[in-house]
């Protein structure tokens, strides 16, 4: 499961009390302490080709950032920050310096107004990757008029710019659906890690909190609950992994559709069994719990959630003439 790009960002993570940062951006909504050992770190551009001075590597790589950032519970829009910049610098653009966020389902409104709902963390990053067919966008944040979608703690937003920053802010094109897909895997890979930590954290407590004279984890009730706790976070890591085997900055889109389709699947329920197993104390502030599970309630949803994806996977599949056949070389890619 772990690879070296796995075990060197979550050693970096370890390393600055991400914890502690979090509380403090849920604070002050500004992420500038965080985000910095990231951009300097250079993960951020394990998918953007060598010969833009990225790692030139592809999703199958990638996937332990994603992973390690989501285990962590990063609040900053990490996933959709590495594939913009891959795709931006596919398309010759500049790379900014701050976080992106990004989306593939857009409204226009009257009069050339651009509109984008959920976007992933749009409070804490200074643009927005957004896709509208094929037409690829690099809006500015500091322009767009944002409004909350979320209590204290989400940093998710809506946003509207106006005609004439959407009218400059064209880098190019891309296939239809590119960013949408992109963007719903980075979110599968963050949501299979944090449910991963999730399960640890719950694990530990069930076996340190003792009750009537032994650890509450010897109780055959929270056994069970635990047990499908671990075949859901499992499942969710698998199902990422699925998601993230090609080996270019591209993602599949069929192998994404499955990958968020199994892991918003699952938040919910990892969530619920997490909090009953720690009960009252699991939604305090000074415990990390809710840290974590606030993450897997917004990311489930962002992106598209489970029912929109997996109609896609069925719209797909009603089309294909061996059900068999797509499964095998569309999702898991076999010759």
């Amino acid at each position: 499961m772990q690879n070296e790009l796995y075990e060197s960002l979550d050693k970096l993570l370890g390393s600055i009390d991400v914890p502690r940062k979090i509380r403090a951006i849920n604070e002050t909504g500004r992420a500038d302490d965080l985000w910095q050992p990231l951009l300097q770190s250079g993960f951020l551009d394990v998918l953007v080709p060598d010969e833009a001075g990225g790692a030139g590597l592809g999703w199958a790589q990638a996937w332990g950032v994603l992973f390690a950032a989501g285990r962590h519970g990063l609040p900053v829009p990490i996933g959709t920050t590495v594939f913009a910049r891959a795709l931006l610098a596919n398309l010759g653009q500049d790379l900014p310096a701050g976080a992106i966020t990004a989306s593939g389902f857009v409204r226009q409104g009257a009069s050339g107004v651009l509109i984008v709902h959920n976007l992933p963390a749009a409070n804490l990053a200074t643009h927005a990757l957004v896709q509208d067919h094929e037409t690829v966008y690099l809006l500015p944040l500091v322009d767009a008029e944002l409004t909350a979608v979320g209590g204290k703690g989400c940093f998710d937003a809506q946003a509207k710019w106006s005609r004439p920053v959407v009218s400059q802010s064209v880098v190019g094109l891309a296939a239809s659906g590119l960013v949408a897909h992109a963007t719903a895997l980075a979110l599968a890979v963050q949501l299979a890690g944090v449910a991963d930590r999730v399960l640890e954290l719950t694990l530990a407590y069930a076996n340190d909190r003792v009750q009537f004279g032994k650890p509450i984890g010897k109780f055959q009730a929270l056994q069970q609950q635990i047990a499908e706790m671990a075949e859901r976070v499992y499942g969710a890591r698998m199902a990422s992994q699925i998601g993230c085997q090609s080996k270019h900055w591209q993602p599949v889109f069929e192998a994404a559709q499955v990958a968020k389709s199994q892991t918003s699947a699952v938040a919910g329920r990892v969530a619920a069994i997490a909090h009953a197993v720690h009960a009252a104390i699991g939604v305090t502030y000074e415990y990390d719990l809710q840290l974590y599970t606030r993450r897997l309630y917004e990311w489930s949803r962002l992106g598209g959630g489970c029912d929109y994806w997996s109609q896609q996977i069925g719209l797909t599949a009603m089309s294909e003439p061996n059900l068999l056949d797509f499964v095998r070389q569309r999702v898991f890619q076999e010759a």
